[in-house]
C-alpha cells in the first residue's frame, strides 16, 4: 500500500512538469537578468520616444515599435499580454514599466519608463523560445 501511495504521488507531480505554473515567468527571468549586472544594462541606444508622461502603455509601445528594427525586421503587428511594474538596478533602484507582448515576430518583453522633457526610455527583449507561451 506505501508503494502505491508512492508511486501515485510521484505519477501526478511527473504530470505537471512543464505545465504553465511549473515554467518560469519571462519577465521575472529577464527582472533577475538584468539586476544581476547591477545597472550595466541600461547602457546603449535607446529611441528617443516623446510623449507625455501619463502616456498609455500602448501609445508608447506603438511609438516604440515604429522606431525600432530588429535582425528578422519590424513588427507588423503586436498584443500586449501583461504590464506591470518592476525594480531594476540602474544608477539605484528605479521603477520601471515592463510589458509582455505577442508580436509577429515573437514574444518579446518591453521596457520602458518616463525621463525628463516629455520622453520616454524603451527597449526590447526577446523571450526564450522555450519560454514563450504556445
Amino acid at each position: 500500500m506505501k508503494y502505491i501511495v508512492i508511486m501515485t504521488l510521484c505519477l501526478a507531480l511527473a504530470s505537471c512538469a512543464g505545465t504553465k505554473a511549473s515554467v518560469a515567468d519571462p519577465i521575472d527571468t529577464l527582472v533577475a537578468k538584468l539586476n544581476a549586472t547591477h545597472g550595466f544594462w541600461i547602457n546603449g541606444i535607446s529611441p528617443i520616444i516623446e510623449l507625455p508622461p501619463d502616456a498609455t502603455s500602448d501609445q508608447v509601445l506603438a511609438a516604440a515599435i515604429k522606431m525600432t528594427g530588429f535582425d528578422q525586421g519590424h513588427i507588423k503587428s503586436s498584443q500586449i499580454q501583461s504590464v506591470r511594474q518592476v525594480e531594476l538596478f540602474a544608477a539605484g533602484m528605479q521603477t520601471f514599466s515592463v510589458a509582455l507582448i505577442d508580436t509577429d515576430l515573437g514574444q518579446k518583453i518591453f521596457l520602458f519608463k518616463p525621463e525628463k522633457n516629455n520622453r520616454w526610455w524603451t527597449r526590447f527583449y526577446d523571450v526564450e523560445k522555450e519560454k514563450q507561451n504556445k
